[in-house]
């Protein structure tokens, strides 16, 4: 933090400080109060529950562009980036909901039939499908933020995502956790968890994305 140096004709006051907005302390404040409008802009997007794919692109897409490349506006970034892929995600969200939720129904009708061998295959199957696809919506709703891609490419890229980066996977899926138990058991984390989250992601995702796409941040 520098002092200003005050202006002719203007009488020093003790006590009279102005920020630089420069400086390293003041860059840090204005990113964490960019994480705590994200949070907030995330959680509240979220609430219908169909939107929470769009309000994820754009979470992302805003902690990139704005937190960590500081261009633009968290706020209108958000909403930008929010209403230009509402469409393409809810249809995507109803997909995952579908399957989760079949997925869950199976686990639970035969979790009291442990005894049976089929029952234990499918629980493991069904589990190890709920695993892929967590890996592939932690994937999918970020590309949607940051890249514009046709059914064809998205489908191709994130195959490879989940299937090729399996040690990066695990340690976004290990982050995610990490958030969530975070959020639940303190909730006013809830402030800057979402955001948090989205950035420490992005040094793992970004590198993977730029290995399986050619584009210019």
């Amino acid at each position: 933090m520098k002092t200003a140096e005050l202006p002719r004709g203007v009488p020093e006051k003790e006590g009279y400080v102005m920020f630089n907005q420069d400086s390293t302390f003041m860059t840090i404040l204005n990113k964490a109060a960019d994480m705590v409008i994200l949070s907030v802009l995330w959680c509240v997007c979220s609430l219908p529950l169909l939107t929470i794919g769009a309000s994820s692109s754009a979470l992302y897409h805003t902690a990139v562009k704005v937190i960590r490349q500081g261009r633009g506006y968290a706020f209108s970034t958000f909403l930008a980036s929010f209403r230009q892929n509402l469409k393409q995600t809810i249809p995507l969200t109803l997909l995952l909901a579908a399957f989760y939720a079949a997925l869950g129904a199976g686990i639970y009708l035969l979790w009291p039939q442990t005894e049976s061998m089929f029952a234990n295959i499918y629980i493991i199957f069904s589990l190890l499908c709920i695993l892929v696809l967590l890996t592939a919506q932690l994937h999918l709703f970020p590309l949607i933020g940051r890249l514009r891609l046709n059914r064809r490419e998205l489908i191709t890229v994130l195959t490879r995502l989940v299937f090729g980066h399996l040690g990066k996977n695990f340690l976004l899926v290990c982050l995610l956790a990490c958030a969530v138990e975070a959020g639940i058991y303190y909730p006013p984390l809830l402030f800057i968890v979402p955001a948090g989250f989205s950035l420490l992601g992005s040094f793992l995702q970004e590198p993977m994305f730029h290995r399986h796409i050619n584009y210019e941040d």
